[in-house]
């Protein structure tokens, strides 16, 4: 997408899907090392004791690469003005490395704001490896802008600007 939606382009219900990304397992490691060093983050063999049988992602990572996998597909690119909150969090199955990755994402509420060239949008997120088992739901609130109008993009006058 060259530009992302305004809010007045938005349709609730509209579904996107992002890129595939893959995992590697030093991206695992690394990541762990710095934000949630437990042991069946950051060491395989120490991993095969854990619940997990085995070396897996942090659920922040698998969080912070599905935001990016979202906000890399564009749809408020340029748009959005600011976010609002992140709701209903949950990990489904844990990040493996080598796992392929991939969001699908759909529009819920799509609001008028109380200040006018604004609304707010839910947008409801679903992570799937590339069986299709998920991973990782979440839900987005944005402040997106509408659509400028004439008057909204011509400029300011001296007066209106003091």
């Amino acid at each position: 997408m060259q530009r992302g939606l305004y809010f007045d382009e938005l349709q609730q219900g509209a579904q996107y899907k992002t890129a595939r990304f893959t995992v590697t397992e030093d991206a695992v490691i690394r990541f762990a090392m710095e934000w949630d060093a437990q042991p069946f983050h950051v060491d395989a063999i120490a991993a095969q004791d854990s619940v997990f049988r085995g070396l897996v992602g942090s659920g922040l990572q698998t969080l912070m690469l599905s935001y990016r996998l979202y906000y890399d597909h564009g749809l408020l690119k340029g748009t959005a003005l600011a976010g609002l909150g992140i709701d209903r969090i949950r990990f489904h199955r844990p990040l493996r490395p080598g796992a392929t990755i991939r969001v699908e994402y759909a529009l819920g509420e799509v609001r008028a704001s109380m200040k006018p060239g604004r609304g707010i949008v839910r947008v409801d997120l679903t992570t799937r490896d590339a069986a299709g088992e998920i991973i990782l739901t979440f839900s987005l609130s944005a402040l997106v802008a509408a659509r400028p109008t004439e008057s909204s993009a011509a400029p300011k006058s001296i007066e209106e600007r003091a």
